[in-house]
């Protein structure tokens, strides 16, 4: 009897949550299924840059050897949003949804929901991901995972957070999906790897509820770096103004820019103590192919410029 009021709260929680199925995937596991969904989930989508645990005495903050896609610590903590919640990004191999489906899978990336009809905390960008992602590449990147080693990773973090259950499960929104990605050279490509990149979310600012207040993609959002002395960082203008964006870049120094940090250069980069770092997981988006990182970059001179100026990097204050 005693956890007959348990039962009953979570129940009305429950009772708020929208009636979302699971979404239709077509997991084949090809060969060419395989392949995309690993360049999806490793490359352009970059899901270990926060489903991993992160080595932050490096440039970039590169994912631990061996602990990508394992899950998160306490981001909250880490990230030093507050030390009154705490969320994290829950481990991806089969150690942890190998006993979801796959449409479970899929509706938890673009729909925010859990088998249980919990709302994912929205640090996840199923936001973007449902006004984006095509039903094939969701397939892939559902095969793809499906095809990972069972992993531990660090231990499970019990969420905590600053609104009300029912409001959290209230996010959720089930919306038609794309069926098929643009292929190389169609004319909107370029615009569809930016949004599957996440890129608005990060380069424009935004208020502590996430809410835009900023131009889009005009830069300025505030990320606090998980090391001691780090400060914030804020994410840089895409847009194409000449002195404050990318106007003055070419297309060769934008790919460059990628190409130059790979996992294995960031590795070997350490970070003074209280030195300048950057949350951009620069490391992942190294690994696409270069004509990709070209069509995002034409897609982004195609904006209207922005003039923004603001500091890149503030040291945090004496305590």
């Amino acid at each position: 009897m005693r956890l007959l009021p348990y039962a009953l709260c979570l129940g009305a929680l429950l009772a708020c949550a929208p009636r979302i199925d699971p979404v239709r995937v077509a997991v084949t596991r090809s060969e060419a299924q395989l392949a995309r969904g690993e360049y999806l989930a490793r490359a352009v989508m970059a899901c270990g840059a926060c489903h991993s645990e992160r080595d932050w005495t490096k440039v970039n903050g590169p994912v631990k050897d061996g602990a990508e896609f394992a899950g998160s610590g306490d981001l909250a903590r880490e990230e030093r949003y507050s030390e009154k919640f705490s969320f994290a990004a829950p481990n991806l191999t089969p150690h942890h949804l190998g006993n979801w489906t796959d449409g479970e899978v899929a509706r938890a990336i673009v729909f925010g929901q859990r088998p249980d009809r919990r709302g994912l905390f929205p640090y996840m960008p199923y936001f973007e991901y449902r006004e984006a992602l095509a039903r094939d590449d969701l397939s892939a990147v559902v095969a793809f995972l499906r095809t990972l080693p069972p992993q531990p990773g660090p231990p499970t973090v019990e969420a905590r957070f600053p609104m009300p259950g029912f409001v959290l499960n209230r996010f959720p929104e089930e919306r038609p999906l794309r069926e098929k990605a643009p292929a190389p050279g169609e004319t909107d490509y370029g615009k569809y790897l930016t949004e599957i990149a996440g890129c608005l979310a990060c380069h424009t600012e935004a208020d502590k509820r996430g809410a835009f207040t900023g131009p889009r993609y005009g830069g300025g959002r505030e990320f606090k770096v998980p090391a001691p002395g780090a400060g914030v960082v804020r994410s840089a203008n895409l847009t194409p103004d000449p002195e404050t964006g990318l106007g003055a870049w070419t297309r060769e120094q934008f790919i460059a820019r990628f190409k130059s940090a790979s996992l294995d250069a960031v590795r070997g980069q350490d970070v003074p103590p209280g030195g300048f770092n950057s949350v951009m997981p620069y490391w992942a988006w190294a690994r696409m192919r270069e004509e990709d990182l070209g069509a995002i970059f034409d897609f982004l001179r195609s904006l209207p410029p922005e003039k923004r100026r603001f500091a890149k990097h503030s040291s945090d204050p004496p305590r």
